[in-house]
């Protein structure tokens, strides 16, 4: 993927958070703006301006950030909810794209007593000390390396990235399986699906490296496809057919 453009300076730090999250997710799927649009609700110049932080994505397209790679959509929401809060203080008039807010009602006259929202403004900014610490801790903590199956008979279990899935390993009649699909269809660019997880899982026992086991058949793991067909003797075009299945089977 190409270099990312550095964000302003003046982006509030929760917003940059979530930006270069964003970011992280769309370079682990190895894929386009435009199927990343194609993928989501979102158009590809939406997707270019909450990438370059020109504009704070609404929860929805975090949401469907999180469908389409996998993350864990807990720690995607907090760190919007985070970002959402800092744009909202720093620049009221500045909304989140398609999702209006309605302005709450005043209290009665006589509620409007000095103190009487102060517990609650305590524990909403110590609510969101409380979640920018497990966000950082979270992203400090993240492994980006990926273990190596063994090549044991008995079922295992492969060490995955956070967020994505686990391979279980079996052989039934000779054939190995991973745990997510057991068919060998046509798999090819921008597939989704078990039938992708299965693909990458086996790619990984072989040790040609998919990237993130995701779901997503991106550049990263057609790549891979492409090396087992190399050192395979298969016919190499980056699509797992009856010859490339074969080999990830074996």
């Amino acid at each position: 993927m190409g270099q990312w453009k550095p964000l302003a300076d003046e982006l509030e730090p929760e917003v940059r958070r979530l930006v270069v999250r964003l970011r992280e997710l769309k370079d682990q799927m190895g894929v386009s703006t435009a199927t990343l649009a194609a993928k989501t609700a979102y158009s590809r110049s939406s997707w270019e301006r909450y990438l370059n932080g020109r504009a704070l994505p609404p929860r929805q397209a975090v949401e469907a950030m999180g469908r389409v790679s996998g993350a864990d959509p807990a720690q995607l929401l907090a760190l919007w909810e985070l970002a959402e809060h800092a744009r909202s203080q720093e620049r009221p008039e500045v909304k989140p794209e398609a999702e209006p807010r309605q302005q709450a009602p005043e209290p009665p006259e006589d509620q409007r007593r000095p103190g009487r929202w102060r517990p609650v403004a305590i524990a909403v900014v110590t609510a969101s000390t409380l979640a920018v610490l497990a966000v950082a801790g979270w992203m400090t903590a993240r492994d980006d390396s990926a273990s190596a199956p063994s090549g044991q008979e008995q079922q295992t279990r492969a060490a995955v990235r956070p967020s994505g899935f686990a391979c279980h390993y079996t052989r039934q009649n000779g054939r190995l399986l991973a745990g997510h699909s057991a068919s060998d269809p046509l798999v090819v660019l921008n597939s989704g699906g078990e039938q992708v997880v299965e693909v990458q899982c086996l790619l990984a026992y072989h040790r040609h490296s998919p990237g993130r086991i995701d779901g997503l058949f991106g550049e990263h793991t057609e790549k891979a496809v492409e090396e087992l067909q190399r050192v395979g003797g298969a016919a190499v075009d980056g699509k797992v057919g009856p010859q490339t299945w074969a080999l990830l089977r074996a």
